[in-house]
């Protein structure tokens, strides 16, 4: 989590963080990082919206927790006015960013999510995750070297 809050302090308004990763990954953990380091206040919890769909939080900025575990299909996405969070004044933290790229869309996420920072988390063991962070058309400027973290 302590990276996660680094990452969160590097972010600016229209950042959009993809998520990617198997249940119990530690999407919602990494997050609640990236929060604290968007300034949410200390003491406010977390919590998953797997079933609220988003959760916005107040911290510098606006902060969408997005979850589309639930989501089968864009009409269902477009419904939830998913593209209005995602290019709002805030920051977008999307987990199971899967459903974003749909196997018959290989040009790219769905929305036209051009500039992104994806992070995948995958096991290394009971209690080891390997977080690999790639940002995708983003403009020039510095992130956080997390190589010796």
């Amino acid at each position: 989590m302590i990276w996660g809050e680094t990452l969160g302090k590097s972010l600016v308004p229209g950042d959009i963080v993809l998520l990617f990763g198997d249940l119990g990954a530690g999407k919602t953990t990494l997050t609640h990082g990236i929060c604290k380091g968007l300034g949410l206040p200390e003491g406010e919890y977390i919590r998953s919206p797997t079933f609220t769909l988003i959760n916005e939080y107040q911290g510098k900025f606006p902060i969408y927790h997005i979850d589309l575990y639930r989501m089968e299909n864009l009409e269902e996405m477009e419904a939830l006015g998913l593209e209005e969070v995602l290019f709002g004044n805030g920051v977008s933290i999307v987990e199971w960013s899967e459903k974003l790229f749909p196997v018959d869309s290989p040009q790219g996420p769905l929305f036209g999510i051009d500039a992104r920072i994806e992070i995948r988390i995958t096991y290394e063991n009971e209690f080891q995750r390997k977080f690999t962070i790639q940002p995708v058309g983003l403009p020039a400027r510095s992130f956080p070297d997390f190589s010796l973290q």
